[in-house]
């Protein structure tokens, strides 16, 4: 399903569209290695206060519909 991830920090979000086979469930751990690209992590890792840059907790999954199209939105919060 087609899945809009919003990864947060204390400081910055960063948004990522991808397609997941699968809906994650809420405080559920999701390993970002092996959605994002090594640049990408090192980003995200940057603007973290304290993070190991590998996985992240679901902290909320929201439905949402946009023009003719529904997807999944997905807070991931990037601190340990």
């Amino acid at each position: 399903m087609k899945t809009k991830l919003i990864f947060s920090t204390e400081t910055k979000d960063t948004e990522q569209w991808t397609s997941l086979p699968f809906i994650p469930r809420l405080n559920e751990w999701v390993n970002i290695g092996d959605i994002l690209k090594p640049t990408e992590l090192m980003e995200i890792k940057q603007s973290a206060q304290c993070w190991s840059g590998i996985r992240g907790t679901i902290q909320s999954v929201e439905y949402r519909h946009d023009d003719n199209d529904f997807y999944v939105e997905i807070y991931v919060w990037c601190e340990d």
